[in-house]
């Protein structure tokens, strides 16, 4: 995602750009996620701003390009008291300017019957995110970008960054001004001194989609309940988030453990993908864990009844973040090469931005 976003907008600034990718197509986290276009999950101000950005980047490309999308919003549940509360102060500090709405339970129940009522407090409805199935979207984004001149160069590792090119596995040399390296976990392949001082580490996550649920049945909105309020920044500034987060340590410590909180995502086949958990550190047991994933479960029936909740795959993604809780590193370790990395997980929302700022930072250059 990082790449596609800085090759589609280097191109719309005027420059030639070409793309290499060492697999055949997209593999990475970029088709391993949510798809959920996710601003209300960011720290509100310039992040928030950010996120608004690639939400309407989206949008504009999606209605250019035919990629299936869903702005459906999201609601976020509270099935505690300490939830409820933290929520309410959330709407009071932001709503406003954001367009958020509080719902009591009957409210909820009544525009979104899928909700599981039992032990329901209330519901924050947010209406700016969006969902993508992104197994679809981002090969069909390579060729909206190919379509504006974009060279993309597929099963094609780049083995060493010169300093003025690279060179491929063939040989090959492609000379460049500019390169950035968004290569994701693979990106500690290149210049792996700048990238451990900067303090980055691998995130290994769980996930699952459901078979398509019987015809009619619509969520409604991306839902999420009392956990994913303590894992997304936004939240942090809230004087009840302690609280919550220490009743949850308390009363589900396993989740804790494997990181897992939940989202829950309909697509346009009626599928339902659902996740996730975190676990951090170099060179994690490939194995999937059974009880994550059936952590993850329990977590969404408590939150919502699906016609049909029959898994019909599932998978593990990898993606770097920051040990320093740090979103967004951008490493300069020369003039001319940019790596970006540790999206804390929102690349697909924040990508755009990220890659405007590095853009226009060739600019003001002039170079």
């Amino acid at each position: 995602m990082l790449g596609l976003a800085h090759a589609m907008l280097a191109r719309q600034a005027g420059y030639a750009v070409t793309v290499f990718d060492r697999h055949a197509r997209p593999l990475g986290a970029s088709v391993r996620n949510f798809g959920t276009i996710w601003p209300i999950g960011c720290v509100p101000g310039a992040e928030r701003e950010q996120a608004l950005f690639g939400l309407r980047t989206w949008k504009e490309i999606a209605a250019k390009s035919g990629i299936w999308h869903n702005p459906c919003g999201s609601l976020s549940l509270a099935y505690r008291d300490s939830s409820w509360q933290v929520l309410q102060e959330f709407a009071a500090a932001n709503g406003a300017a954001a367009g958020y709405s509080l719902l009591d339970k009957a409210d909820v129940l009544h525009r979104f019957p899928a909700v599981n009522p039992d032990g329901l407090r209330g519901a924050l409805r947010s209406p700016d995110e969006l969902v993508l199935h992104t197994p679809t979207a981002i090969p069909a984004l390579i060729e909206y970008i190919r379509s504006l001149g974009v060279d993309f160069h597929f099963a094609t590792p780049v083995v060493a960054v010169r300093d003025n090119h690279v060179e491929t596995n063939d040989g090959t040399r492609h000379a460049f001004d500019h390169l950035v390296i968004a290569a994701g976990e693979e990106m500690r392949m290149f210049f792996p001194r700048a990238l451990a001082a900067a303090g980055i580490q691998p995130c290994r996550l769980q996930m699952m989609r459901t078979v398509p649920q019987p015809a009619g049945f619509d969520l409604g909105a991306i839902i999420t309940g009392d956990l994913t309020l303590c894992h997304y920044p936004a939240f942090a500034t809230c004087p009840s988030i302690g609280t919550l987060q220490d009743e949850l340590a308390g009363e589900l410590p396993e989740h804790k453990r494997w990181g897992v909180h939940v989202i829950v995502a309909q697509h346009h086949d009626g599928s339902i993908t659902l996740g996730d958990s975190h676990e951090y550190g170099e060179d994690l047991d490939p194995a999937s864990h059974v009880q994550v994933d059936e952590l993850i479960l329990s977590s969404m029936a408590g939150m919502v009844r699906l016609p049909d909740p029959t898994i019909a795959t599932r998978w593990q993604g990898t993606y770097l973040k920051s040990t320093r809780g740090i979103n967004q590193v951008v490493i300069q370790p020369r003039d001319n090469v940019t790596m970006i990395t540790a999206m804390g997980g929102l690349g697909m929302t924040l990508g755009w931005a990220r890659a405007r700022a590095t853009i226009d930072s060739w600019l003001s250059r002039g170079t």
